[in-house]
């Protein structure tokens, strides 16, 4: 059988309320040159049997089902990266979709520039009112991230597979939920380039993860910025502007949400002499969401 041209890594852990609709997404595309492989990272629900039968339905379907304990997202998606026999690997997470043209889309720009170590794209967010776009920017270097924040969602991006096995994922637990953060600052700071296409080609779901536990996802990426200042990657100016940054969306995380006093701790930490945090506080203080 021949190499397919994308392997989807799809780690799972206890998703079997969102993995049906994650894996319909990818049946549904109109690309089908792909293999799927599921990691199991130890879940206790049936999301490992529930999976393996669904597959078992789809005619045809290039299918791989991990099975590992429970080590968390990093490990897993390294297991399946290493299992990976297509040249790119296209990440998804199992809360996640996938717009029915994302493979399709991508393959067109991968095979005018098959030398693209990242590939990142626009990002639609869904399950909750305010859903919408979320901010994304084509990304120059690492003072990029620093300045404007990272624009980059793991279902949004596609690796080569030998960049992938060359850099892993962080799987130390100081960095959970934001190993996807470590790896784009330590491509950059190689000098690896991302790539951005503009088009809005994944929905991230926004009732779980860094939504309902932001302040544990706060400290998570403060620790990866943490290292790579230790490690001289980054400059202390970089370190406290990329740390004000994340005080700073938090803050406007919990002001729109109408948790004022939420949001008045991380805007008393987010950069003092800004102009606009400075409006943006007296706005909070008067318990308006704007």
């Amino acid at each position: 059988m021949t190499k397919p041209f994308y392997s989807v890594i799809i780690p799972a852990y206890n998703a079997l309320e969102t993995l049906e609709d994650c894996l319909e997404s990818v049946w549904d595309q109109s690309f089908s040159d792909y293999e799927i492989i599921l990691v199991n990272d130890g879940s206790e629900d049936d999301t490992a049997d529930w999976a393996s039968t669904w597959a078992e339905e789809k005619p045809g379907l290039r299918f791989s089902l991990l099975e590992q304990e429970n080590k968390g997202l990093g490990a897993a998606r390294n297991r399946g990266i290493e299992h990976a026999s297509g040249k790119f690997c296209a990440l998804l997470d199992a809360d996640d979709l996938w717009h029915p043209e994302k493979l399709a889309s991508c393959y067109s720009f991968l095979k005018a520039a098959p030398e693209t170590a990242v590939l990142y794209h626009a990002v639609e967010n869904f399950g909750r009112a305010e859903s919408g776009s979320r901010k994304t920017f084509p990304i120059k270097d690492l003072e990029d991230i620093i300045n404007k924040g990272c624009p980059l969602v793991p279902s949004a991006s596609i690796l080569q597979t030998k960049v992938a096995l060359d850099f892993p994922f962080q799987t130390n637990l100081d960095f959970h939920g934001a190993e996807d953060l470590y790896l784009w600052l330590e491509l950059l700071s190689r000098g690896i380039s991302l790539q951005y296409w503009p088009e809005a080609l994944s929905y991230y779901r926004e009732d779980g993860g860094m939504s309902s536990r932001i302040d544990d996802h706060l400290k998570r990426v403060i620790a990866v910025y943490e290292y790579f200042y230790s490690q001289s990657k980054i400059s202390k100016r970089q370190f406290e502007q990329a740390t004000q940054r994340k005080y700073y969306e938090a803050a406007r995380f919990y002001q729109k949400r109408g948790k004022h006093h939420e949001a008045q701790h991380y805007y008393s930490v987010a950069d003092s002499k800004s102009l606009k945090i400075l409006g943006l506080r007296i706005l909070n203080t008067l318990g308006l969401k704007f």
